[in-house]
């Protein structure tokens, strides 16, 4: 989103936009000069235009600064939450195996936000926090895109899944199965992270640092100077993680509550004894819920990720449009919070064995104070 910006930007002020020339010459020390690049005293037009409109960026970044600490934070909390009362289970199901493997993805794309925003800001600290930070950047970067389209993925075989087992529950139990679920997500979750890996071999951090510039400084790789190789990667990114979970998301949706409202429509004509014999697969409301509320949250990443794909970067550096572009990152990351909200209101397993957990560490908690009290009681 931001990396072609600050690359155009650190290449203008060396005069070329060549990502091989550096615009210091003294040292290569990323922290000399009280870690600012020597800039040249008269700016040319388009210097100017670039450092004015990072200025006018810097408003909109200190918003992304606090929303991405909030919900990276409540995205770690809240998912912690749901693998533990998804691991205190009775029985282990089909469903409950990729909420867990969300809640999993959740959790990783939380981590790597934190990350990516202090980095930002506790580079300038030393030469060594400089070093680590410009190192691990932008492979958390591609271990994010990897967290996001296996996240996508998932949703998207959760929606299938529960579509099929009301479609036809009979072949669905002959075969599925919950052990290859589980394949199925590990063998989801390499292929996302080799898709991720494009992310480091494109891009990685300059020793030079701008004083302007509250971000390490990004620039291409030999790689990432091809332009074929970087489309070809953007291609694959909204392939992958918008186009195709979109469409199929879709299509079992819209089929999944066509075939609910039709099976009402036939259990309200059933009297009440034969109705609440009639099963039906479970985590059917949550299942539509999530797959709403992704398509909600993905949304205007996917438009800015198509405009790219289309325009490259054709309608790029104005601040209506990299402002819309970091705010669809943030949309983004609010689809990692909502998930344990969807499954407080939906799904009664849920809300029982987490009130049962809450209940059991109270009790817990209850008998180490009165122990403790026993054993003072009787030193007294």
């Amino acid at each position: 989103m931001k990396t072609l910006l600050f690359y155009l930007l650190f290449s203008a002020l060396n005069g070329t936009f060549s990502a091989q020339q550096s615009p210091t010459t003294e040292s290569q020390d990323p922290t000399a000069h009280n870690n600012a690049s020597v800039l040249q005293p008269t700016l040319s037009p388009q210097q100017l235009f670039i450092r004015k409109l990072l200025g006018e960026l810097q408003g909109v970044k200190r918003v992304e600064f606090v929303a991405v600490l909030v919900i990276g934070t409540l995205a770690v909390l809240g998912n912690l939450v749901v693998i533990m009362v998804t691991a205190r289970y009775k029985s282990i199901g089909i469903p409950q195996v990729y909420m867990a493997s969300l809640a999993v993805c959740d959790l990783c794309i939380g981590i790597f936000s934190l990350w990516r925003v202090l980095a930002d800001r506790l580079f300038r600290l030393s030469d060594g926090v400089y070093w680590f930070c410009s190192r691990t950047y932008f492979p958390v970067v591609g271990l994010d895109v990897a967290s996001s389209i296996t996240a996508a993925l998932v949703a998207m075989a959760l929606s299938v899944d529960r579509c099929f087992a009301l479609k036809f529950p009979m072949k669905h139990v002959e075969l599925w199965s919950v052990r290859r679920a589980k394949v199925l997500v590990v063998v989801t979750g390499m292929v996302s992270l080799l898709f991720g890996l494009n992310v480091p071999l494109r891009l990685t951090i300059t020793d030079v640092v701008d004083p302007l510039v509250n971000q390490l400084p990004p620039m291409y790789t030999r790689i990432g100077r091809i332009e074929a190789f970087t489309q070809a990667c953007n291609y694959i990114e909204f392939l992958f993680r918008f186009a195709v979970p979109f469409a199929v998301m879709m299509v079992s949706n819209t089929w999944t509550m066509s075939i609910i409202r039709k099976s009402d429509k036939f259990r309200r004509g059933l009297d009440k004894d034969t109705r609440s014999a009639v099963n039906s697969p479970k985590c059917l409301t949550m299942t539509v819920g999530l797959v709403i509320i992704f398509f909600i949250t993905q949304l205007p990443k996917a438009a800015f990720l198509f405009d790219t794909v289309i325009f490259f970067n054709k309608h790029r550096f104005t601040l209506a449009f990299e402002t819309f572009a970091i705010l669809s990152i943030l949309f983004t990351k609010v689809n990692s919070i909502v998930n344990i909200f969807v499954y407080l209101a939906l799904n009664k397993e849920f809300r029982r064995t987490l009130l049962q957990m809450l209940s059991c560490c109270c009790r817990q908690r209850n008998v180490k104070e009165n122990s403790a009290t026993e054993t003072v009681s009787s030193q007294i």
